[in-house]
């Protein structure tokens, strides 16, 4: 299922990748619901947690994107939204003193009337949204802020899941690019017969309560397996 749902957003962001020169190709938001329209066609998963977000007083809607928080704000006009984008950018400054603060992590997008901010890491989702809505305005400054190769983020999902578990419990503690020697990862189920061919993919350690689980996957995480 996490396979497939990566697949979908790789082709989508394949396509959007053909006209963009830094920003989408004719493609105009100008409604939260015009957005969400467009992820969800997309293959996003999209989960509405609040409709007030916090940092605008203006149409917004907190919404869990790809199981990270995520806040999207609608302005009246271009005017108010660039004003908003000043604003915000100056609260990044001040945010990125405290790493503490999650602002200080965000990446921030703005495109006709909205300001998408997105709080997750997942190098997938970052991908479909500036294939979307172009480049994000800042990017963060610290090496360890970069986003995970969608490997990660569908190795914590299938483990939570498994586990029954809230994937927000789970720390990634490390995640190496490997060529795994056969078909199978390198972690073969019984009594199955794996293909004796070099398969690129990714080494992943993750903590889950005072377990640490060793995850091996292909390089895109359709396939995932652990013992």
């Amino acid at each position: 299922m996490i396979g497939r749902r990566i697949l979908a957003l790789s082709l989508v962001l394949v396509i959007c990748a053909c006209g963009r020169t830094g920003t989408p190709q004719e493609q105009r938001y100008e409604s939260i619901d015009d957005l969400l329209n467009a992820l969800e066609d997309a293959g996003a998963e999209i989960v509405t947690v609040g409709l007030d977000a916090l940092l605008f007083d203006v149409d917004s809607r907190a919404v869990m994107l790809n199981g990270e928080i995520s806040e999207i704000y609608e302005f009246e006009n271009a005017d108010e939204r660039e004003r908003a984008v000043i604003h915000l950018q100056a609260l990044l400054e001040d945010a990125r003193k405290d790493t503490a603060d999650e602002l200080s992590s965000a990446r921030i997008w703005s495109h006709d009337l909205l300001i998408v901010v997105y709080f997750g890491r997942d190098g997938g989702t970052i991908l479909l949204l500036s294939g979307l809505l172009g480049d994000p305005l800042q990017k963060p400054g610290l090496a360890e802020d970069e986003p995970y190769p969608p490997a990660v983020p569908a190795a914590i999902h299938a483990l939570a899941e498994a586990r029954g578990e809230d994937p927000s419990l789970i720390k990634v503690l490390s995640h190496t690019f490997v060529e795994w020697s056969d078909g199978c990862l390198e972690y073969p189920h019984p009594d199955e017969v794996c293909t004796q061919a070099l398969t690129s993919g990714w080494r992943i350690l993750l903590q889950l309560g005072d377990q640490e689980v060793e995850i091996h996957s292909d390089e895109m995480g359709g396939e995932i397996r652990w013992r």
